[in-house]
């Protein structure tokens, strides 16, 4: 499994909004067009755009990045292809990738101003951060998400008990100051976990030329 992800700035943040709808797969399009928000925008071709590169770490086959599409409840996936889940909170992005397995990404930007009363039903005990990307990533994973699924599952170390069935956490460290994690149908060892950034590896004009 692959994970890779891009920490924004204003720079990159405006390279991303100003990517035309042309640059992602046709089915994507329209999705894309209708957005407002000039950050939503950034982020979610922020996102694409990792899915794009993960693709090629992968070695998908080629055109698989043009056969994106839609669940029948709304989320993107590939009808045949690897499994992926987008996650952005604040200035990082990050896409996890994975074959024959379904799994679920949350990353989540450490902040002061949680409720208490949201801090005690999502992490009576330890960490809040780690608790909600933990139960966030458990919900994308199984494909049915709402805030009454993530408070009403059960955490047990590195297992989330939801609809009868485990699913398994694993814990990823991307950036300083945020909490992120992968939850998935099956183990996943943590020596296959690979995390690129993104900002490092690809020149930023591939942001704007491709």
């Amino acid at each position: 499994m692959f994970v890779v992800y891009i920490v924004l700035d204003e720079v990159r943040e405006a390279a991303f909004a100003a990517r035309p709808a042309a640059a992602v797969p046709e089915s994507y399009r329209r999705r894309l067009e209708r957005m407002q928000n000039r950050t939503a925008r950034a982020r979610t071709q922020a996102g694409l755009w990792l899915l794009k590169q993960g693709l090629e770490l992968v070695g998908a086959p080629s055109g698989t990045w043009a056969r994106l599409g839609f669940a029948p409840g709304g989320r993107p996936c590939f009808a045949q292809g690897p499994a992926f889940s987008v996650s952005h909170s604040e200035w990082l992005v990050a896409c996890a990738i994975a074959e024959h397995v379904r799994i679920g990404l949350d990353v989540e930007a450490r902040r002061e101003n949680v409720s208490p009363r949201l801090q005690r039903s999502i992490a009576p005990s330890g960490d809040f951060f780690d608790a909600w990307c933990a139960r966030e990533a458990t919900v994308k994973a199984s494909g049915r998400v709402g805030l009454a699924r993530i408070r009403g599952l059960e955490l047990a170390g590195d297992i989330a008990r939801l609809d009868g069935r485990d699913w398994h956490l694993c814990p990823v460290s991307l950036q300083a100051g945020y909490a992120s994690c992968v939850a998935s149908e099956r183990p996943l060892a943590s020596a296959s976990i690979h995390t690129l950034d993104c900002a490092d590896r690809f020149d930023l004009s591939g942001v704007l030329g491709e």
